[in-house]
């Protein structure tokens, strides 16, 4: 299984890689029908993608892709005064309950309908993404609406220049620098109440089941939200991003299929529901 957390990048970057955008699909040989995608679509349908383009795209690609869902944060966590005054300080409450009812369907095609130009003011369907015949709203002020959250100016972009030394002494026990020549930490270096900060962030902030070791980007994370707020609009809208044009398990599926819902995407005939972990 592809990773999320292993090889993670802050937005800043992602924003960075966007003018390298994914090569569309090949217009080679069809691959062998499998089991796997036997199911999916034969012909495009236009009242689930907004393209022809768009279709190739789910049935090349993200038909066949894992979902990591967003995951209980269990209650006993929040006894860590560390993860309450974050939650506390960002009013997180809402963003780290306990998740509902995702689609498969309704996410795999929502990343296929994904345009290159969401993020382009110039275009006419900027920050819309067309599903199941409509377009509806996907921004950062659309993602912070469904937290019930207010925007704040705050900006973790700046995050990732961070120096690695002040990270370390403030989220690590035991070492005082970054391991010579290695672009992770072992998840154990962390200090007790980071493991459990770590494990919030990892549920909900970014979705992973990778947890074993701590990537730079990802340790500087740790250190920002312990005494900045940042705005989770513009985060998990550049995170979705980055992911719908790589090749990477996708993640946010219950944000995608509740905001489907707010603006009145019948999902009543869906069936198949994203395995939750915990």
């Amino acid at each position: 299984m592809d990773d999320n957390r292993n090889q993670n990048q802050f937005p800043a970057d992602q924003r960075n890689n966007q003018a390298q955008k994914k090569e569309g699909p090949s217009s080679g040989k069809r691959k062998a029908s499998s089991k796997k995608t036997s199911k999916q679509p034969v012909t495009y349908d236009d009242t689930k993608f907004e393209t022809e383009g768009a279709w190739l795209v789910y049935r090349n690609d993200t038909s066949i892709r894992n979902i990591i869902p967003e995951r209980r944060v269990l209650t006993s966590d929040f006894a860590n005064e560390l993860l309450g005054h974050v939650i506390e300080r960002n009013k997180w409450k809402t963003f780290v309950a306990t998740p509902r009812v995702a689609y498969v369907k309704i996410v795999k095609e929502f990343y296929a309908n994904i345009h290159d130009n969401l993020d382009n003011p110039e275009h006419h369907k900027y920050q819309q993404v067309y599903m199941r015949g409509q377009y509806i709203p996907f921004s950062p002020l659309a993602i912070l609406r469904y937290y019930r959250l207010n925007n704040t100016e705050n900006d973790i972009f700046q995050a990732a220049t961070t120096n690695l030394l002040e990270v370390v002494t403030f989220i690590c026990q035991g070492i005082d620098h970054w391991p010579d020549g290695s672009i992770t930490l072992n998840y154990k270096c962390l200090l007790p109440q980071v493991r459990t900060l770590d494990k919030m962030v990892s549920s909900n902030l970014l979705p992973t089941t990778h947890t074993s070791t701590v990537t730079m980007e990802w340790a500087r994370l740790l250190h920002w939200l312990q005494t900045k707020t940042i705005n989770i609009g513009d985060y998990i809208f550049y995170n979705v991003w980055y992911i719908r044009n790589n090749r990477r398990c996708l993640t946010f599926p219950l944000l995608m299929t509740e905001i489907c819902e707010m603006y009145g995407i019948d999902l009543s005939h869906e069936t198949t529901r994203v395995k939750r972990t915990m």
